[in-house]
């Protein structure tokens, strides 16, 4: 027998959705003056008040597309991610497969050496990079930015993919290697496979981390090898801001994370869930 509708009740999921309706749109709205107002002309974006209804124009795109080597800079932003996802997902497994199968000495300093060194604002270990890249010449090179990018996100990662190398048995370690795995095999045929969805979630952020990093970027590049981020930032100029432009960027760097977040996101809800507070 179904229990009665009680006022109590209708008030409760009333309540509930409006606060789930605006903790969304507290969230999508920045993302949604972003993209309105790189669609605006520059009377409507600098007007006193706000327009919402306005004749939408694609020149602030256009006018992007054809900065000079932007094709440059959008290829330096997905080789730098790209590499950067690569590095650290294998050295990051590898790192929290160790941790969470071998007690050495040592363990605790190192365990707690790894997640402190994420601690460290980026800007307390921008001065040792830029010191390192200056004394090997490797400034405005994309090897540099991936090592920093990678040396600043490794530790994340182990700490995330931790907890999913502590929730598989032991004894799977012992069927495998009585089986005649070796240590090699056993890590990359059994222990990467049943890890994957917390490899995804981890691949995933740290593509986004690495695509959307300024200030890394900022100083350790010059005009050949900088990514889009940086190129946004000279949407600022000492007079005024290129609101059009700087949103047009804004919007194109933007989509590249908004597509693989939806795309993956299964993975990605299921991945943060499971492992990254387990460690």
């Amino acid at each position: 027998m179904k229990k009665p509708v009680t006022y109590k009740k209708i008030f409760f999921w009333i309540l509930f959705y409006f606060v789930h309706i605006c903790v969304v749109l507290f969230f999508i709205f920045p993302i949604f003056w972003i993209a309105t107002t790189s669609l605006k002309q520059r009377v409507d974006v600098y007007t006193e008040k706000p327009v919402l209804i306005f004749r939408a124009t694609w020149e602030n795109y256009q006018r992007v597309f054809q900065l000079q080597d932007f094709s440059r800079y959008l290829l330096n932003s997905l080789i730098v991610a790209g590499s950067v996802t690569l590095i650290i997902m294998y050295l990051g497994a590898l790192a929290a497969y160790a941790l969470t199968r071998w007690r050495f000495v040592g363990y605790n300093w190192i365990s707690l050496a790894i997640i402190s060194a994420r601690m460290f604002p980026p800007i307390a270990l921008l001065p040792s990079f830029f010191l390192f890249a200056s004394r090997l010449g490797l400034v405005d090179t994309r090897q540099v930015l991936v090592f920093a990018h990678a040396t600043y996100g490794l530790p994340f990662i182990v700490f995330m993919l931790a907890g999913f190398f502590r929730q598989i048995p032991r004894d799977l370690d012992d069927a495998a290697l009585i089986d005649g795995c070796s240590r090699w095999q056993l890590f990359n045929r059994i222990m990467l496979p049943s890890v994957a969805p917390g490899l995804a979630a981890a691949a995933i952020l740290s593509f986004v981390w690495s695509w959307n990093e300024f200030l890394f970027a900022l100083v350790l590049t010059r005009a050949s090898t900088k990514t889009l981020p940086v190129v946004i930032s000279e949407f600022i100029g000492f007079v005024q801001v290129d609101w059009q432009g700087l949103t047009a960027m804004a919007t194109i760097l933007m989509i590249p994370s908004i597509i693989i977040t939806f795309a993956t996101q299964r993975y990605l809800v299921r991945g943060l869930t499971a492992g990254a507070v387990k460690y």
